[in-house]
């Protein structure tokens, strides 16, 4: 799990959650994943295995109503779609990865975004991974996207890279916007950036959305001039050359466990200014590059991984 900051500024994990819901409410995709799990129950232990335990290897999402199950960091998603390879509006970086599949609800924000941007006369929106076909834990790369409503989306493409002719953009390097040793921002960082981002967090299936510290600093220093949108832009380590989308639990799916709501404020305060801290560079320092042991799954997803 990522590493907290202390008490007094610590910033929301992208793995943190706490349960929104009580109990099953009355409905049909309550219903069928309850009988699910009574019905495939035998296989429901192998949630709790190692990091990958073959989620990588499956490539059809499981059948039935589309649900986002358990946690960012330790779940899965059932019924999930395939974001369309081919589309003007975007490019789907690493499609080789497969990890192009989400709940409905993510695949109908991507194209939501990728129509707004393209309003707004910014180029095509390039996107990274997303979830694998049932989602649950990746090989490499992420502790989170496990339940169908995570994807990262970068700012774009170096302006050499991009130039180059007869090569697929999906094949070239992403554009960094910010230096991760003196925490300046780079060229790449333009005002179509900051668009992008004020585009996405304006959605309101939007959570909130991870950026790289400097970033948010940056839009920070006129925040006057910005919209509510800015609260939604969360610090956290790395994201240097995109930011990490994470929506909403759907109502449709009870046992989706929403992360802990957001601190009140615009963020730009006392807990943005420790990122820069002394402090923060012993804990980047000091934290971990691999988890020690996967955490808990809902036993649910065994039935999910196991479904043929």
């Amino acid at each position: 799990m990522p590493m907290a900051t202390p008490a007094r500024s610590t910033p929301a994990r992208p793995g943190a959650a706490r349960s929104c819901r009580l109990g099953f409410p009355v409905g049909f995709a309550a219903r069928y994943l309850l009988a699910f799990a009574l019905l495939h129950h035998a296989g429901a232990a192998r949630a709790h295995g190692a990091l990958d335990a073959g989620w990588s290897k499956v490539s059809t999402p499981s059948p039935g109503p589309a649900l986002a199950i358990g946690r960012p960091n330790a779940g899965c998603v059932q019924g999930a779609v395939l974001l369309p390879r081919r589309n003007p509006a975007y490019v789907i970086i690493h499609p080789e990865r497969h990890r192009q599949f989400g709940h409905p609800d993510l695949i109908q924000f991507l194209h939501k975004l990728a129509a707004a941007a393209a309003r707004a006369q910014l180029p095509p929106i390039y996107i990274g991974d997303l979830a694998q076909a049932r989602g649950g834990p990746l090989p490499t790369g992420h502790r989170s996207h496990q339940n169908g409503l995570d994807v990262d989306l970068f700012y774009g493409l170096p302006a050499r890279a991009a130039s180059h002719s007869g090569q697929p953009a999906e094949t070239l390097p992403p554009a960094s916007v910010v230096d991760l040793r003196t925490h300046r921002m780079l060229p790449a960082w333009n005002r179509g950036a900051a668009r992008l981002l004020e585009l996405a967090a304006s959605q309101p299936a939007v959570d909130r959305i991870f950026v790289n510290p400097a970033v948010k600093r940056a839009l920070c220093r006129d925040k006057e001039a910005r919209g509510s949108w800015l609260a939604k832009l969360r610090p956290w380590w790395g994201h240097a050359d995109h930011f990490h989308v994470r929506l909403h639990c759907p109502a449709t799916s009870p046992a989706c466990i929403q992360q802990a709501p957001l601190a009140a404020g615009d963020g730009c305060d006392a807990s943005l200014a420790w990122w820069f801290s002394a402090e923060a560079g012993k804990a980047v320092a000091g934290r971990p590059v691999a988890p020690e042991s996967a955490p808990p799954m809902p036993e649910i997803c065994g039935a999910i991984l196991d479904h043929r």
